[in-house]
């Protein structure tokens, strides 16, 4: 039980700059994402977004001196909230691989398999595919997908992945007040009250650009890539976009 509640308290999402036309061919443009610690406003890690295709979304992360240290590939070609996901981390060793298939019925579920360092074993599990299921960057997509619901202010709720637990849990997505007017914000949290009182709100602030695109422009809450001692930090990630 307390690994699971542990694996709660390390959700976070990469994010993926997309339109309003959340689904449409052309490929987004690339951006950066600069990772403060939440408390020093030290700079942690960078992390370099860009789109060989319209499905594929490849994320690399630097140290501050630029040194590579971890890589994943997201990839929407059956799902946008619940891509296929492969990250390594170099840090630690640490792996997630998730990938759609088709059981032997027919039926389609989510393969995962997780390795928590280079020492461990990997493990494997399965869960089934569902409307409401959202995994790692499938956030964002899912928020573009039910903007004007969450605008008007209705709360939302997804079963999201955690890797290293090989299962989902529930969690609330609802708007919140922003300092600046021009902004849209909302907070994301653990739906049961045991598994919140062990994990903290994820904060992100939204804009509408001049060419009605959606863009998340920042993330506060625990990272998504642990440090080498395999701990996750608290930061507050700030994203740098190519193109308006």
């Amino acid at each position: 039980m307390i690994k699971i509640l542990r694996s709660i308290c390390l959700i976070a999402l990469t994010a993926t700059a997309i339109t309003t036309t959340a689904f449409a061919n052309d490929k987004p443009g690339g951006f950066i994402g600069y990772a403060y610690d939440l408390k020093t406003q030290e700079l942690l890690y960078t992390e370099q977004h860009s789109y060989p295709s319209a499905v594929i979304h490849q994320v690399k992360y630097t140290e501050p001196d630029g040194k590579l240290f971890a890589n994943k590939t997201i990839d929407y070609q059956y799902s946008y909230h619940a891509p296929n996901i492969l990250q390594k981390n170099n840090r630690n060793g640490e792996l997630i691989d998730i990938k759609r298939i088709e059981d032997k019925d027919g039926r389609q579920e989510t393969l995962i398999k997780y390795q928590e360092n280079k020492k461990e074993s990997i493990k494997t599990g399965s869960v089934n595919n569902n409307s409401n299921l959202v995994i790692d960057a499938g956030f964002n997509q899912f928020i573009i997908k039910h903007w004007d619901t969450l605008i008007a202010g209705k709360k939302m709720t997804i079963d999201y992945l955690i890797p290293s637990a090989l299962d989902h849990y529930e969690l609330s997505i609802k708007k919140e007040s922003c300092e600046d007017k021009g902004h849209h914000c909302f907070s994301i949290s653990a739906s049961s009250f045991l598994i919140s009182l062990f994990s903290s709100d994820l904060k992100l602030t939204y804009k509408i650009t001049e060419n009605n695109h959606i863009r998340l422009i920042s993330f506060q809450g625990r990272s998504n890539i642990c440090d080498s001692e395999g701990d996750y930090q608290d930061v507050k990630i700030i994203y740098q976009y190519e193109q308006a």
